[in-house]
């Protein structure tokens, strides 16, 4: 059997690189009978990671998916046609709405003969118009979505019948609890008896990190100033920080890393995760891969989130976008013993986020579709 993977994105990705890439080594890993590839633009950050070790793998493929790209649309499903022809490709998984279309396209244009399994990353309801009932009837043959939120919410009824949830899996091996780094403890100014906040899922304004920031702000001054909050990814414009971090008096709490290949060691310095976020978040590997590195988890109860979590247990969920609430849990974190919370994470984390099973559900989807 043959898989081709796609994906869109020219640049990082976010967690579709992580899932595919999750997904592309595993396959090739762990089972010999199943050759994989996978096609995706040459800028993308998924590209040029997988090509340093996989080079005759790897394929430049660009997928235009706005009606006025109709000619780039075209001359990329030519591209596919020959990945596919020459690499006896036997299903091609999509991983978005502009790739699926350039793959709907070569399959119509070229009469070939491959499945088509298509996961939903986003929390978007789905259209219902009749070019929709044409990509996800006639040109999916099998869908995969990442939550029960997507299952129950996103995906319409009429495709309920095959659709699968598979939660994603991270690697417990890399994500895995360490000592606190003392330089940047250091860095941060971080003092034993502050209670620092950590997250990895991004700094744009919809993972909701200013809401803990406004949060925070409420508390007396004598908690606000032992709360740091320490955000991995790239840093907000100017603008953004006078508005939510300078407004709210919180310059020496809040603290941005700029983007980080290897976030662990800032999760290390970390007590609780969080990601807040109030839109197109699903089930969110950084949530999961804060929680295998011992972190309890403040979520929003946006989505999928609180999924990952059994409240009061292994991490806290609050109403989206809601600044009362998470004060309300910020003062009860505050005075709350994490040691409990930590166990019962690592556990949580160790039995249900592995990537094991991650791989063998999703291989099934492909022995399934093939028959």
């Amino acid at each position: 059997m043959s898989i081709l993977y796609t994906n869109f994105h020219p640049g990082n990705g976010g967690g579709h690189t992580t899932y595919l890439t999750y997904l592309f080594k595993g396959v090739l890993s762990q089972l010999n009978d199943i050759e994989v590839f996978l096609a995706a633009p040459k800028v993308s950050k998924l590209n040029k990671d997988l090509k340093k070790t996989y080079p005759d793998r790897v394929f430049d493929v660009d997928f235009p998916g706005k009606p006025k790209e109709i000619f780039s649309a075209l001359f990329n499903a030519k591209k596919l046609r020959e990945i596919i022809v020459n690499q006896r490709v036997d299903i091609v998984h999509v991983n978005g709405t502009p790739d699926h279309k350039v793959v709907m396209l070569c399959k119509w244009l070229y009469r070939l003969d491959f499945q088509i399994v298509r996961t939903k990353h986003d929390s978007f309801t789905m259209k219902k118009n009749w070019f929709a009932n044409k990509l996800y009837g006639k040109y999916t043959d099998q869908m995969i979505v990442v939550s029960n939120y997507q299952f129950e919410k996103v995906i319409t009824q009429r495709l309920h019948h095959k659709t699968v949830v598979i939660k994603n899996g991270i690697d417990l091996e890399y994500f895995q609890p360490r000592e606190k780094s003392t330089e940047l403890l250091k860095k941060f100014n971080i003092n034993s008896d502050d209670l620092v906040f950590v997250s990895v899922a991004g700094t744009s304004l919809h993972k909701g990190w200013q809401f803990l920031v406004e949060a925070a702000s409420r508390l007396e001054d004598s908690q606000r100033k032992k709360i740091k909050i320490i955000l991995a990814g790239n840093i907000p414009s100017a603008k953004l920080v006078e508005r939510y971090i300078e407004r709210f008096r919180m310059q020496e709490q809040v603290f941005f890393t700029g983007y980080m290949r290897d976030v662990r060691e800032v999760l290390s310095i970390g007590d609780v995760g969080f990601v807040l976020s109030i839109g197109v978040e699903t089930i969110s590997f950084a949530c999961r891969e804060m929680m295998a590195m011992g972190k309890p988890i403040l979520v929003s109860d946006y989505a999928g989130l609180s999924e990952n979590i059994t409240n009061n247990q292994d991490g806290w969920i609050v109403k989206a976008g809601s600044v009362d609430e998470t004060q309300r849990i910020l003062q009860q974190i505050t005075a709350t013993d994490l040691s409990n919370f930590k166990d019962s994470v690592i556990q949580k984390a160790t039995q249900n986020f592995g990537l094991e099973k991650f791989i063998r559900e999703t291989t099934h989807i492909y022995l399934r579709v093939s028959i």
